[in-house]
């Protein structure tokens, strides 16, 4: 029979538990860290993200031309930073919307959590869903679609987004090793 005193025990579980394989689930409660975007007074300027010039958009040919924001997640959103959102017409309701892409660097392998919300008003920011969009778009691990000219390794997935408003948005991806920020104007 081995005894176990109390503090062996209790390290022995620490060390146990520090073992066990995580669910699927628990990278997605990690990445649901607390939201950083900033705020834009009501009437003031949208500071849009600009496009990044440090990726090799014209090799990449992703849908929208080129991305907008630090990386290595990017909207699909061109040189303006802008999306033109029009009436939901497939499930009715207040909502607006239209599609992005989002595109993920080679060099980023791991989970995307985005959320988003207006920066100079009070109104959520939605993707795909039904009748009501979702409050977040998980892009997993092996989320892709095919593209011509997509490198080796690259991932990326088309998402409805959608608002209540035209306005100010941010967007927040959170991956395992980075939380950014992207700012873009929705127009209708």
């Amino acid at each position: 029979m081995v005894h176990i005193n109390a503090a062996t025990g209790g390290a022995l579980l620490a060390a146990l538990a520090l073992t066990q394989p995580t669910g699927g689930s628990d990278v997605w409660a990690t990445l649901h860290r607390p939201l950083h975007l900033p705020r834009v007074a009501p009437g003031g300027a949208c500071p849009v993200s600009s496009v990044n010039r440090h990726v090799a958009w014209s090799r990449i040919n992703i849908f929208g031309g080129s991305g907008i924001g630090p990386g290595p997640v990017f909207p699909g959103l061109g040189s303006g930073g802008h999306i033109t959102v029009t009436q939901d017409t497939q499930y009715g309701g207040p909502w607006l919307g239209t599609k992005v892409f989002w595109y993920v660097l080679p060099s980023y392998r791991g989970p995307v959590l985005l959320r988003g919300r207006q920066l100079d008003g009070q109104h959520i920011m939605g993707f795909n869903g039904t009748r009501t969009p979702k409050p977040e778009l998980r892009i997993h691990e092996y989320d892709t679609v095919a593209w011509s000219g997509q490198p080796p390794g690259s991932r990326g997935v088309p998402s409805g987004v959608r608002v209540l408003a035209p306005g100010c948005y941010g967007v927040q991806m959170d991956g395992t090793r980075f939380s950014r920020v992207v700012v873009l104007e929705i127009v209708s």
